[in-house]
This record gives structure tokens, C-alpha cells and sequence, in this order.
């Protein structure tokens, strides 16, 4: 075989693997769901969006409810993969999920890691204050005269120091959650910051708290808010633009909210 000849065959084979590898690539995620028949999300323990339930010990919550749906709309099974915090992103780039369905925090620094969907819902907090408190606003808040109660070594006890730094801060020392509430309540404190799932929790087994207290700020303006989102690798762009619409359906039709403040709820009842 002259030279010629062995370089068409060399290129010819090139051409050949190239366009495997092509049309392996043009694959996209959806394909290959849809193809193995299951979805396959990572998720880590975080109620009410993600939890295991005490009875069955199987998962369930918001993004449980929302991931079968999301399977359903595909035609495939859901299969849900156990993992923790520490571990979800690895669990995706190791190709042990297709998608991460959890209460992720999107930030810039973590989209350098994983590709966010757009956010499902938001965290962030609201300023709780006594029913009668002068308290009108945000910048009223902003006063030596405010003390906020938090637990100690919790953000709710970091972050009135940097929100509202004229403001007094009283930590308290317990393990419960619901101390800087009942310490507004009870009046040796005039505020304290607690997340929307918190309030809606305290609310639920505290109906009166509805009466006694007063939220500052609504959920279109949390303090600190962060959008929480799901998660694929970069390149799954067909899986990302899907779920892109799904959430923004869910968001459109107010699907949202409703379906995690009644998990919230039942948290609350469990």
C-alpha cells in the first residue's frame, strides 16, 4: 500500500470515528431518558422540598411531587438517588443522576460547577415583629431602639448585624428554632428574621401567632434572598431549556407556592 492509500485509509477512519463520536454527542439528555426509560434525580434531605418520610422512609415533597410530573410529561419512570449536600455536584458529574432536583442555592460561584435552572422558588427572610410594634418599615428597623433575637451561630443572629448594623442583636443560646419568635412574642425582643417555611411552620402550629405578629416585608422583597433552583451539567442544554419551561409554567399558573405552603403544613402536623 503506497502512502497515498494509507493516508485516505487513516483519514477515512478518522472520519469514521468522528462521526461516531458526533452522533453520540448529538444525543442530548433527553434522548437518553427517554431511551433508558427512567429519570434519575440526586436529591439530599431538605424538607418540605425534599425529605424522607418517617413512615415510609421513601422521599417525598415539593420537588418529588414536581419530579414525577416531570417524568410523566417525559413518558419514563422516576428513580430517585440518595445523596448529601457534600456530594450532590460530584453525583452529577460522575453521571450517577441526570438532573438534581433539590433546594439548590444558585449562586455565580456554584454555576461555574453545574448549569442552574431557572428558580422554582426563592429564600430569603422576612422581618417578624410584634402585631403593636411602631415597626413600619425596613428602614425603621435600621435603629439602636430595635433589638433582634436570633440563635446563636445561626444567620438570623449574623445577618441583622450586616443588614441592619445600628440595630441591637440578642443571641440566644438553644437548639430550639422557633426562640427568636418567641422572644418577639413574649417582648424581650422587637424583631426577628425568619424564612417564609419557618413562618409558615410557626403559623401552622400556632394559629394565634397569625394575630399577635406582623410581617414587615412580603415574600416579593426578602431580605437576602437567593434563588432556588435545579441543577444539570454543562452541555445539557436540551434538559435545561425542558425544565426551563416547566418552571416556568408552574410559575406562570401559581403552582408554585401553593403546593410548598401546603407542605410546609404538613410538616407542621407531623
Amino acid at each position: 500500500m503506497n502512502v497515498l492509500m494509507r493516508l485516505g485509509t487513516g483519514a477515512a477512519l478518522a472520519a469514521g470515528l468522528a462521526a461516531t463520536a458526533g452522533a453520540a454527542a448529538a444525543q442530548g439528555l433527553i434522548d437518553q431518558i427517554q431511551e433508558r426509560g427512567t429519570l434519575r434525580i440526586g436529591v439530599a434531605e431538605g424538607p418540605p422540598y425534599q425529605y424522607p418520610d418517617p413512615m415510609s422512609g421513601e422521599y417525598v415533597g415539593l420537588n418529588i411531587d414536581l419530579a414525577n410530573e416531570v417524568a410523566a410529561i417525559m413518558g419514563v419512570e422516576l428513580e430517585i438517588v440518595p445523596a448529601s449536600w457534600a456530594t450532590l455536584v460530584t453525583g452529577l458529574e460522575v453521571d450517577q443522576y441526570d438532573v438534581v432536583f433539590a433546594n439548590l442555592f444558585a449562586t455565580p460561584q456554584r454555576a461555574l460547577a453545574v448549569a442552574f435552572t431557572d428558580a422554582y422558588d426563592t429564600y430569603g427572610f422576612h422581618v417578624m415583629v410584634s402585631a403593636d410594634s411602631d415597626i413600619q418599615t425596613l428602614e425603621d428597623v435600621d435603629s439602636p431602639d430595635v433589638t433582634f433575637a436570633g440563635v446563636a451561630g445561626t444567620v438570623e443572629a449574623q445577618y441583622p448585624r450586616e443588614l441592619f448594623p445600628a440595630a441591637e442583636v440578642q443571641e440566644l443560646v438553644t437548639d430550639q428554632a422557633n426562640a427568636g419568635a418567641t422572644a418577639v412574642l413574649s417582648g424581650q425582643a422587637d424583631a426577628v428574621l425568619v424564612d417564609p417555611g419557618l413562618y409558615r411552620i410557626l403559623t401552622s402550629q400556632n394559629p394565634a401567632m397569625v394575630e399577635r405578629t406582623r410581617l414587615v416585608n412580603g415574600e416579593d422583597n426578602l431580605l437576602k434572598p437567593v434563588s432556588l433552583s435545579y441543577a444539570v451539567e454543562h452541555g445539557d442544554q436540551d434538559m435545561l431549556n425542558f425544565l426551563n419551561v416547566f418552571i416556568r409554567d408552574k410559575v406562570a399558573n401559581a403552582a408554585i407556592t401553593p403546593a410548598r405552603d401546603a407542605w410546609f403544613d404538613r410538616m407542621a402536623r407531623q
